[in-house]
């Protein structure tokens, strides 16, 4: 009789887990809606009342962005932020660059945290609005330069000699941070950039190559003239076996 129970035991401390987990999940799921491009679309050309939030730094929201749309990168929203609205039941719809952008999500948990109640995600976000042809604007022209890419076994040689700039925000540092690097979130950079010393070679890397480029192109806007970029960011040091702390 004993041996019968504990597998029935094990079922159902199982089929509860699984239950607990897809509740929470749903729970999650639920916090904001999604708005498709069409339907964003239709209220920006209705003139709807909504502010539409960029999600992304401002040195890439420069590069390109959805016309009508402002910028709070998603660690900027925060209840200080003057650009955020006083009316905390206005319609806010935050994006970035698509699907697998978390931007715009992160930036939508943070908004209802300080108490917004009506958020949505654009979450096919700039790529499927430039794909349509609907009015983006660039902001900034920066500079077409040629920036090295490295391998992270070639950054690791260069360690003693150049700068390792690290622009990933503190979301993401619990994957580890390379002894020295010099971090500023990209978030913050186009404020802070100047803290950077001048006459060594920077290496920008990010948390898998995404943001390195147009890191790049900014700070060569700026006088930098030594770059270099770390091909796929710091999963890609970690798939190699280097160390981190």
């Amino acid at each position: 009789m004993q041996k019968q129970r504990i597998p029935y035991l094990l079922t159902l401390f199982i089929c509860c887990g699984f239950l607990l987990l897809q509740t929470s999940t749903m729970a999650a799921e639920e916090k904001f809606k999604t708005i498709s491009t069409a339907e964003l679309k239709q209220k920006m050309d209705a003139h709807e009342p909504l502010t539409l939030i960029d999600a992304l730094s401002s040195i890439e929201h420069n590069e390109l962005a959805i016309v009508g749309s402002i910028n709070i990168p998603s660690s900027k929203v925060t209840a200080g932020n003057p650009l955020m609205p006083a009316d905390k039941a206005s319609l806010l719809i935050f994006y970035c660059k698509g699907p697998k952008c978390s931007k715009s999500k992160e930036a939508a948990d943070r908004a209802i945290a300080l108490g917004y109640t009506n958020v949505m995600v654009y979450n096919d976000g700039l790529p499927d609005w430039a794909k349509n042809r609907y009015p983006v604007e660039t902001l900034v022209d920066y500079p077409k330069v040629e920036i090295p890419r490295l391998s992270p076994q070639e950054v690791q040689a260069q360690t003693a000699s150049a700068v390792l700039l690290d622009i990933r925000g503190d979301e993401v540092k619990d994957v580890g941070r390379i002894k020295d690097a010099f971090s500023i979130p990209m978030d913050d950079l186009e404020e802070k950039f100047s803290t950077l010393p001048k006459g060594k070679k920077v290496i920008i890397f990010d948390h898998a190559g995404k943001q390195v480029n147009i890191c790049a192109k900014f700070l060569a806007m700026k006088g930098y003239d030594d770059l270099a970029v770390m091909d796929g960011g710091i999963l890609a040091w970690k798939r190699a076996g280097l160390p981190t702390q």
